[in-house]
């Protein structure tokens, strides 16, 4: 909108009318301090809208974390779902072939006498299984954990109170084949006579069952319920020299009464009941069972009657 002469020169003898006039025109205050606040009531305007986006961003980062910890709870948890078979097909990483009688090395170990004993060299990495890797392992690990000495109880340790995975690990063919090949347990199940020798080493049978772990597995009947039930049991049973014993219980008796660690087994009511319902063993478990000492009594007993 063009003006005239005399109102431009209007205006630049009074510049000061000139911009009250245009301030109340636009809506803005008059410039006698109050224009400040409006400004600064701006800024605070504009800050408690950056607030809100900020909160609002840390609290759905807090939503997600409490989400994604909830749906690895409940993962970890579901233990039956994660031992389903087609969820553990493809899951074994394709490595190099591993032979536990491999690369060994010698220690020296008691067996009634000194001897030399071949073990693999299988580093210092052991593999423990979990409810966390169940569906990772691989054959190597479970090779492993049987072939090296102690493995297998130290999986046993770290899962003592989870007797489904025992269970699941005691299945397992690779770890089986694996502790059945070791160099120092192969002998033993292909001779009668050396295994034997072996209960009646004080010092061996005094260093497994006064192991903690050995001693918290007799001492839960569930736990003892699944070894006796394993797959892996069966392969020891039916092995050469376990065989020779289910064929002469007497023997296996004589041998277990003369033994300071093995005879208080009997007295195991878990043990009792798994040897009777083993259907390798419940049909000499009369005579592996049998209390001599109480026979004796009740025959003393009648005799006394007579």
């Amino acid at each position: 909108m063009s003006m005239n002469t005399e109102e431009l020169m209007d205006r630049l003898r009074n510049p000061a009318k000139y911009r009250a006039n245009q301030s109340t025109a636009s809506g803005r205050v008059s410039p006698d301090g109050t224009e400040r606040q409006a400004v600064l009531l701006k800024h605070a305007a504009r800050r408690r809208k950056t607030d809100w986006i900020i909160g609002g961003f840390i609290s759905s980062l807090v939503l997600v974390t409490l989400l994604f910890w909830v749906l690895s709870k409940q993962r970890a948890e579901n233990l039956t779902a994660a031992l389903e078979p087609g969820q553990l097909e493809g899951l074994a990483v394709a490595e190099e072939e591993f032979n536990p009688h491999a690369d060994v090395t010698y220690v020296q170990v008691q067996e009634g006498q000194d001897r030399n004993v071949a073990v693999s060299n299988l580093g210092s990495t052991l593999p423990i299984l979990s409810r966390f890797n169940v569906q990772t392992m691989t054959d190597r690990n479970y090779e492993v954990i049987g072939a090296a000495p102690w493995a297998l109880t130290t999986n046993f340790a770290s899962n003592l109170s989870d007797p489904e995975l025992i269970k699941y690990l005691l299945s397992n063919d690779k770890m089986i084949q694996a502790f059945l090949s070791r160099p120092d347990v192969a002998p033993l199940l292909e001779d009668p006579q050396m295994l034997a020798a072996f209960t009646e080493d004080q010092a061996t049978m005094q260093d497994f069952f006064t192991n903690p772990t050995v001693q918290a597995v007799l001492a839960d009947a569930n736990m003892v319920r699944v070894v006796a039930g394993s797959r892996f049991m069966s392969h020891l049973l039916v092995s050469k020299s376990i065989k020779y014993f289910r064929n002469h219980p007497q023997e296996a008796l004589s041998l277990i009464q003369g033994n300071a660690y093995l005879e208080p087994l009997r007295q195991n009511a878990a043990i009792r009941q798994a040897v009777q319902e083993n259907p390798y063993l419940k049909s000499i478990a009369s005579t592996l069972l049998e209390n001599k000492s109480a026979n004796r009594n009740t025959r003393s007993s009648k005799a006394g009657r007579k």
